[in-house]
């Protein structure tokens, strides 16, 4: 069974469409690198009883990971915590420790610190609690059941670093397992080339084919996304280049042409 990972994105601004939803794409590609099957990504508004419901759904489908970005910082509309708080029942508890490590990264003393930072470097109490390698709050780890639940904050480049230094290797030592994703194009429309994916696809367990229609250009062709899972970057390696060979042929066999793109997508 694949390690299952759901992806929940916190924040009006996303749901109102004025800000794209960029962690979500960004913790999706990585934890496919690393082996794991991304199930769902949910975007809930900044609202702790909403929070709470998409992330008790969640639970019930009882996938190995849940990573939450957002609504961690200190104004009223952060309510990631308060929705943690009441899903665990675990009361939100000050860490002072994080408060240290934060003034001896400024070089200033913790009463030398803005008054709100108290409350962004709060997590639950009994929880794991990993620093911000760049910013100020912390990612607050909960295990339920057979889930763990990371929460991160917001900012891209925070969620990018907290994900990096902490949780991948997580995610790797769970899964096992590798993945190599590349592109190639093919001189054909949907219609022609996704009976030939699907033949290669059963014939190759293991490898994921995506017709990438929004990308068609006349004259150029079809991109299709061709992601292979493996226990080894060198059997991903095999398998990927087995299956693009396969197709090659079957898209030659049918009067077309197969262009190989070797960079990673």
């Amino acid at each position: 069974m694949p390690v299952q990972v759901e992806i929940v994105a916190v924040g009006d601004e996303l749901c109102y469409g004025r800000v794209y939803d960029t962690n979500s794409f960004w913790i999706a590609d990585q934890v496919t690198r690393l082996g794991a099957l991304v199930q769902r990504i949910t975007c809930v508004r900044d609202d702790a009883d909403g929070i709470r419901s998409v992330l008790g759904e969640a639970l019930g489908r009882r996938p190995h990971f849940i990573f939450v970005t957002g609504g961690l910082g200190p104004t009223p509309d952060d309510r990631t915590l308060e929705a943690l708080s009441r899903l665990t029942n675990r009361r939100i508890a000050a860490q002072p420790a994080i408060l240290q490590r934060i003034s001896e990264r400024r070089g200033v003393p913790v009463s030398a610190l803005p008054p709100h930072f108290a409350a962004m470097t709060s997590s639950l109490e009994g929880a794991e609690c990993l620093p911000n390698p760049v910013g100020i709050a912390p990612i607050t780890i909960v295990q339920v059941g057979e889930t763990l639940i990371a929460a991160m904050p917001g900012p891209p480049r925070e969620v990018q670093a907290c994900f990096t230094e902490h949780l991948a290797r997580r995610v790797q030592e769970k899964t096992r397992y590798h993945s190599l994703a590349r592109r190639i194009t093919v001189t054909m429309v949907e219609s022609e080339v996704s009976p030939l994916i699907a033949e290669v696809t059963k014939a190759t367990p293991g490898v994921y084919m995506k017709p990438l229609v929004g990308e068609y250009r006349r004259g150029v062709g079809l991109p299709v996304e061709v992601i292979a899972f493996g226990e080894s970057a060198e059997a991903c390696r095999n398998k990927y280049e087995e299956a693009v060979r396969m197709l090659e042929r079957l898209v030659v066999e049918s009067g077309r042409e197969v262009m190989v793109n070797t960079t990673e997508s």
